[in-house]
């Protein structure tokens, strides 16, 4: 394909989307890449015929020092030579990782839409321009299903989504590259690109290949496939959604609340979306994956009430009628969820359980530090048998304390610990299948015991919230 077919099928696809409207002004995003630096020739040599004015947007994420500012400096002279208004700036990725717990590329991705969001509000855009390829769609499908996703995952990105067009979702990074060395076009190279620590990178340099590879196809136009298949299904669930919506969910101030009694009446698919736009429209930092969804509704389409979650900034509260949805401003732990009572524990995880303990579960190459730490344990996990349940005692529960032979009480071992009798209900426990393996912070059980045959490690840490 020549330069002149591969442009033609950009515009091509850019009308059949309806992306740009005339009179219209786009900022456009450019890292400095080849995917941006294409996009941004393409819409200057283009804006005549579309009748836009553009605007450039870098966004230094204060991660790669030296060769971000070397990479600000290209785009700066860039827009100077087409005589495009230009802007720089700057965001903490790192303490937006730390304070919400998300991977550095979730933080990353976050933060840069609110500034582009942002910067096209003052400076007047009505669109915003991003330089996804066909490629950057076929990987987010891949890191969305193993995140654990629905529909909206699989289809993945959108040509536009709100504010945001991405004109060249139609075409791959190696037709853009070709194009750019065949018209001598300069463009930034970003090394961490090709570190496979990163999932997408993975998934790039060695899934989507290999694939192609072995099975003598071309992965990026079946799920192009794919995505127009369910794009039509997904919006008829997303109308029955709509309608569900403005009998089911209601707000009042910054809360919003579902009602219990018609959310049991949705199918499953309907309370998955239910809950996601939920998180959505509150504002949360990231996405829900799919184990979070399911412990939220299957909390709400319960019986049980007093039910309290926490999940990237957002507050929920199960109570008998409704659940309410609310920013959570505390500055202090911001695990994945918060259990009142009883929940599943995946490995890894992270569990707030009963706003007073933050338990964590890992799997470690080894043993440090002090076995008789009582707010660590260690077990042999593959002589667990699953599901790992975090929950309180209930009565006659029994186990085998570390070190004994038989079997006591965890009544009777916790009036031996002198544990307050107004304490003894809400301490929390950890068991399998079989058996209890741990009484969190006091004693752990001889079930699942570490030795020279273990192959998996599963550490368990318990911390106090301090009030």
């Amino acid at each position: 394909m020549n330069n002149e077919q591969l442009e033609t099928r950009v515009l091509n696809y850019i009308d059949k989307e309806h992306l740009i409207n005339p009179g219209e002004r786009i900022l456009v995003a450019v890292s400095g890449g080849p995917d941006s630096v294409f996009l941004l020739h393409f819409l200057n040599s283009h804006r005549k015929p579309l009748n836009i004015k553009l605007i450039v947007c870098h966004i230094n994420h204060n991660i790669r020092r030296n060769d971000a500012l070397a990479d600000e400096r290209f785009v700066r002279h860039l827009s100077s030579a087409m005589r495009i208004p230009f802007i720089a700036k700057n965001i903490e990725v790192i303490p937006y990782r730390e304070k919400y717990q998300l991977s550095l590329e979730d933080a990353a991705r976050a933060l840069r839409l609110r500034t582009l969001i942002d910067t096209a509000d003052k400076k007047g855009a009505q669109k915003i321009a991003l330089g996804h390829t066909t490629d950057d769609a076929v990987e987010t499908l891949f890191l969305n299903i193993i995140r654990g996703t629905g529909m909206d995952g699989i289809i993945g990105m959108q040509p536009k989504r709100d504010r945001f067009i991405r004109p060249l979702l139609c075409i791959t990074k190696r037709e853009i590259v070709t194009y750019l060395k065949s018209n001598s076009i300069q463009y930034r190279i970003d090394v961490t690109n090709w570190l496979e620590k990163y999932r997408r990178n993975f998934i790039r340099h060695t899934v989507v290949p290999l694939i192609n590879k072995k099975l003598h196809i071309s992965l990026e136009k079946k799920i192009s496939q794919l995505r127009e298949v369910l794009k039509g299904e997904d919006e008829v669930l997303k109308d029955i959604t709509r309608k569900a919506k403005k009998d089911i969910v209601w707000r009042k101030d910054k809360d919003l609340f579902i009602k219990r009694e018609g959310f049991r009446k949705q199918k499953i698919a309907i309370q998955r979306r239910l809950l996601l736009e939920t998180f959505i429209d509150m504002g949360a930092e990231g996405a829900p994956n799919f184990r979070q969804i399911e412990t939220l509704r299957t909390g709400i389409a319960s019986n049980s009430s007093g039910m309290k979650f926490l999940f990237k900034g957002i507050s929920i509260l199960v109570g008998s009628k409704d659940a309410l949805f609310r920013n959570y401003k505390d500055e202090g732990v911001q695990a994945d969820f918060a259990i009142e009572k009883e929940t599943i524990l995946n490995v890894p995880s992270e569990i707030v359980f009963q706003n007073q303990y933050v338990i964590r579960t890992s799997l470690v190459n080894g043993i440090n530090g002090d076995m008789k730490n009582h707010n660590c344990a260690y077990f042999d996990y593959d002589a667990i048998k699953s599901p790992i349940i975090l929950r309180t005692r209930k009565d006659g529960d029994r186990f085998k304390p570390f070190g004994m032979n038989g079997e006591k009480k965890i009544k009777d071992f916790l009036i031996d610990e002198k544990v307050p009798p107004w304490q003894r209900k809400n301490i929390p426990l950890i068991e399998d299948a079989n058996n209890i393996l741990w009484i969190v912070g006091l004693r752990r059980a001889d079930a699942a015991r570490v030795n020279s045959d273990t192959k998996r490690i599963l550490k368990i840490t318990v911390d106090k919230i301090e009030k």
